[in-house]
């Protein structure tokens, strides 16, 4: 799990990534964590690549409520979590589909009870399913499912673990779609879903029992974007 701290104060800051350590710890979840310490820059930059945001609500410049509203109109799956001094800024949660608020001062118990919700709330998004338009009819692939796409010509064959079905589309369009959910190119043919890849070897990846080319030019992009999700990234 990919979670990004938003606040401006390194003392709180290095609580709750004492307190995620102390999770991870505990319930075996690969966490890694990444502060930022202006709401304005993490606006800027923000590329959806986290699970979990967690947000102060008062910062200066930008706070948590204004920053979490842009947010949520980049990316739409991502959980966001405030953490505050006051319970009545909770109610503007619901404006950004917030999961929930932890107030301060933190103790770790209700932060734990906390981001085990947060939990449940990516376990249900990563069994988001896609429905996809065959020529035998609409089929409801889990995402979770995908080995992994092949693109030939004007046709996109989705090979999951039930087996392969074909529909008409384009490979950046479904890259986009999937983005989120730890997909990356092995070349311009092949979109691989991470989670299902057991080996690379050279300028091989093993996907389920398949074994697919690592193109040059996409070769350091794959091999990044495989090693950040092993570590959790």
């Amino acid at each position: 799990m990919r979670v990004a701290i938003v606040d401006d104060e390194q003392t709180m800051t290095d609580q709750i990534e004492k307190f995620l350590k102390r999770f991870q710890d505990e319930s075996r979840v690969s966490v890694s964590t990444k502060v930022f310490h202006d709401a304005v820059s993490f606006v800027a930059e923000y590329d959806n690549s986290f699970d979990l945001i967690l947000f102060d609500v008062e910062m200066p410049g930008m706070n948590g409520i204004e920053a979490a509203k842009v947010i949520r109109g980049k990316d739409e799956k991502v959980s966001i979590m405030f953490i505050t001094n006051m319970a009545q800024y909770a109610i503007h949660g619901y404006e950004v589909e917030a999961i929930d608020y932890v107030l301060k001062p933190i103790g770790y118990q209700d932060f734990a009870m906390k981001m085990k919700k947060v939990m449940r709330y990516i376990r249900r998004d990563m069994e988001r399913s896609l429905l996809l338009e065959t020529s035998v009819g609409k089929i409801s692939v889990k995402v979770s499912d995908i080995l992994y796409i092949e693109v030939i010509r004007h046709y996109l064959n989705f090979h999951t673990t039930s087996g392969v079905y074909e529909v008409r589309g384009v490979m950046k369009e479904q890259e986009e779609m999937l983005q989120g959910f730890y997909f990356a190119r092995c070349s311009q043919s092949f979109l691989v879903n991470l989670a299902h890849v057991k080996s690379i070897r050279g300028n091989i990846v093993c996907v389920g029992n398949v074994e697919l080319s690592i193109s040059r030019n996409k070769k350091n992009e794959f091999i990044n974007a495989f090693t950040r999700y092993v570590g959790g990234m």
